[in-house]
C-alpha cells in the first residue's frame, strides 16, 4: 500500500527490467548493455540508425559489469526472445574496482540466479541499508527529491536528483563535483590500478559467447569527462590489445562535446546528446 500517493522509487532494475521483459517476450530485438552510463540512450534514436526491424530495450544496469551482461543475455535467450543484435558499454572503472553487486537493490531476478522469489524477496527485505531505508521515507513521506526513476518500457534512466541540481544552481553543483573528482584522482594515483583478472576473463567469455551464438554486437569503451579520462588512458589501450581478436570500439571525434559540464548530469553519466553522437559513430 502506497500511503504517500507518490509514485514509488524504482529500487532494484534488475529485477523490474526482466519483470517487464518477461511479460513481452518476441517484442525486443536489441539490448543496449551496460551501467547506468548507458542509461541515456533515446532507444527511438538508436531504433532509427539500427534498421527498421530492430525495436532495442535499454538493459543498463547500476554498478554492471561482463558477468551480469552475459547472465542476463543466456536468461533473454533461453526465454525466447529474439536477440538479434546488442550494443555494449564497457566502462573501464569497474574492471579496476569491481563494485559489490550483491547488495539487495543490485541482485538479479530470481529468473537469473534460480533462487526462489521467496529467498529473494527475504534478502531484499532483511540485508537492505538503514541509509537506503531512510532515503526512501524521506522520499515518500517528506521533501526528499526522488533519486533517479527508470522507464521500464523503454529502459531508460533519469537522474532527477542531478537535474533538479544543476537547475537550482549550476555553478556550485559543478563546483562540488569537481572538487570531488580531485579528491578521487588523489586516491587512485595513491594506488596502483590494475584491470582485475577476473573481469577481463568475464568480458572475453561475453564476447566469446556472442560470436558463438551469431549475434551482431557493437562493443566501445565509454567516453568520459575529462576528469576521469586521464586516469585509464593507458590501460584501456592494453586491454584492448588484449581482447584485439574482439572488435572493441574506441569512439572518436566526440573529444570537443566532452568538454563542456553541460553535456553531462555529473562527472559518470553523460546526456543524451552525447549518447547519439555515439551512436552516429557506431553506425556510420
Amino acid at each position: 500500500m502506497n500511503l504517500s500517493g507518490k509514485e514509488p522509487i524504482n529500487s532494484n532494475q534488475r529485477f523490474n527490467k526482466i519483470e517487464y521483459l518477461d511479460q513481452n517476450i518476441g517484442k525486443y530485438n536489441g539490448f543496449l548493455l551496460g551501467s547506468s552510463r548507458m542509461g541515456h540512450f533515446p532507444i527511438e534514436y538508436v531504433n532509427k540508425h539500427a534498421g527498421e526491424r530492430k525495436s532495442f530495450y535499454n538493459l543498463n544496469m547500476f554498478s554492471a559489469v561482463p558477468e551480469d551482461y552475459l547472465k542476463t543475455l543466456k536468461y533473454l535467450k533461453k526465454s525466447g526472445h529474439p536477440i538479434e543484435e546488442v550494443i555494449i558499454g564497457i566502462d573501464i572503472f569497474p574492471l579496476f574496482n569491481p563494485p559489490d553487486v550483491n547488495r539487495p537493490a543490485f541482485r538479479h531476478h530470481p529468473n537469473i540466479t534460480g533462487k526462489s522469489r521467496f529467498e529473494y524477496l527475504l534478502d531484499y527485505l532483511f540485508q537492505t541499508s538503514f541509509f537506503y531505508l531512510f532515503t526512501e521515507a524521506g522520499y515518500y513521506f517528506g521533501e526528499e527529491p526522488i533519486i533517479y526513476q527508470h522507464d521500464y518500457t523503454t529502459g531508460r534512466y533519469y537522474p532527477h536528483r542531478s537535474i533538479k541540481s544543476i537547475q537550482e544552481n549550476p555553478g556550485l553543483y559543478w563546483a562540488n563535483q569537481l572538487a570531488q573528482a580531485d579528491t578521487k584522482i588523489t586516491s587512485l594515483q595513491n594506488n596502483s590500478q590494475k584491470i582485475n583478472p577476473k573481469q577481463k576473463e568475464d568480458l572475453e567469455r561475453l564476447l566469446a559467447w556472442l560470436d558463438e551464438q551469431e549475434i551482431n554486437y557493437k562493443v566501445f569503451i565509454q567516453p568520459t569527462h575529462p576528469k576521469e579520462q586521464a586516469l585509464y588512458s593507458a590501460e584501456k589501450e592494453l586491454l584492448i590489445n588484449d581482447l584485439k581478436q574482439y572488435e572493441i570500439i574506441r569512439i572518436k571525434r566526440i573529444q570537443k562535446i566532452l568538454q563542456y559540464n553541460t553535456n553531462f548530469y555529473d562527472l559518470m553519466h553523460y546526456k543524451p546528446v552525447v549518447a547519439k553522437a555515439i551512436i552516429d559513430y557506431l553506425y556510420e
